[in-house]
């Protein structure tokens, strides 16, 4: 029979370790654990990381071969030929035609609602594709409340063709054991201050990186925040000149430090060693670093905006992230108060306890049932 195996399509996993990636790659382990045989990954041969900001020519015909092959015909004969009765598409990208049964995750609508933060392709091609294999779906997933309104708003999909299911997560990130020695390792390595602040994410527009710079800045003429030193964990994304600038027109090459991609378990330390985790994006279906860093017992700063303010509870101080005047009474607010930094690490335990991949993987097997029945 072939209604009750279900492919998962691993290919948008294989392009990086971040983001979307970590979604897919732990929604799959804890959907194996699950479903064992029934879950069958099929993923694009054109499936390579890609390893910097700018693309070469091997890049770009990579990713057209994914986006006009595997993504409208060959992820559906793949899931044929395994005998799947239904596909899951957990990168938003998929037919938009043809009636093999799918279920897509659309975890935001930014490429749509804020193309210029995009790769002109991607932004292009996912404005065409991404609301027709939402409406066509048998179900949609999504990750948050804010991106699920967003999908019916923006997609115009029906709202009860739409389940909420947030991201679990990682059990590497947990506080630190006292006297642990990676915690001197990393700081070693990293050539980590003693106090710092610490933003997790890739080097692109969306993430509000200039805006935070500037409230560095503005913080180290200030009282008891002249020595506000920011350290940043997350490859280069798109535009990272940006970025780049900014540092040398602030003059903050003494005060930054970029540590490229970080593995889990050196972020996880990152988290424990930071006075606080600042996350200012413009917009994000969920916002993976803030969870991570409340389990470590890192106090966090993040944006009132979209998804943010629900993934973070109570357990957080939201500042505007379009007002660096914001971002900086925020970072201070942590940063000069142990008893709120106390506060919050508490709360941010308490929410993040909340959060697992187990549980993510069982309601997204429902969405599955549902679906085939």
């Amino acid at each position: 029979m072939t209604e009750g195996r279900i492919a998962l399509d691993l290919t948008q996993a294989k392009l990086g370790r971040i983001g979307v990636s970590v979604y897919i790659w732990r929604l799959h382990a804890a959907l194996t654990a699950l479903l064992g045989e029934r879950l069958v990954p099929v993923a694009s041969r054109f499936a390579r990381p890609v390893l910097g900001a700018s693309r070469t020519l091997a890049e770009r015909m990579a990713t057209l071969a994914r986006d006009l092959w595997w993504h409208q015909a060959g992820v559906v004969m793949a899931a044929r030929r395994r005998r799947c009765g239904l596909v899951h598409l957990p990168a938003g990208l998929g037919p938009v035609a043809g009636s093999f049964p799918t279920v897509v995750t659309v975890h935001d609508v930014m490429p749509i609602r804020f193309p210029e933060v995009f790769r002109p392709w991607y932004r292009n091609y996912a404005a065409i594709v991404m609301p027709r294999v939402a409406r066509a779906a048998r179900a949609v997933i999504t990750v948050s409340c804010a991106a699920k309104q967003e999908i019916i708003e923006w997609l115009g999909v029906p709202a009860e063709r739409i389940t909420v299911v947030p991201h679990g997560l990682d059990p590497a990130f947990a506080p630190l054991v006292p006297d642990a020695s990676q915690a001197e390792q990393v700081r070693r390595r990293y050539r980590l201050p003693l106090q710092f602040v610490l933003a997790v994410g890739s080097i692109e527009p969306r993430k509000n990186l200039v805006r935070l710079l500037e409230a560095v800045h503005l913080l180290r003429s200030r009282p008891g925040a002249s020595d506000v030193t920011l350290v940043h964990a997350g490859p280069e994304g798109w535009h990272p000149e940006e970025v780049a600038g900014a540092v040398r027109q602030l003059g903050l090459a003494d005060t930054v430090r970029f540590l490229g991609y970080v593995p889990v378990e050196d972020l996880q330390v990152l988290y424990s060693l930071a006075r606080v985790l600042v996350y200012p994006s413009l917009w994000e279906g969920f916002g993976m670093p803030v969870l991570e860093a409340m389990a470590c017992g890192c106090p966090v700063v993040t944006s009132n905006v979209s998804s943010l303010p629900e993934v973070a509870g109570d357990a957080a101080v939201l500042v505007d992230p379009r007002s660096t005047d914001d971002i900086a009474r925020g970072i201070a607010a942590v940063w000069c108060d142990e008893g709120v930094r106390r506060r919050l690490a508490g709360r941010g335990l308490a929410r993040a306890a909340q959060f697992s991949w187990e549980r993510a993987a069982r309601a997204t097997a429902a969405v599955y049932a549902a679906a085939l029945g």
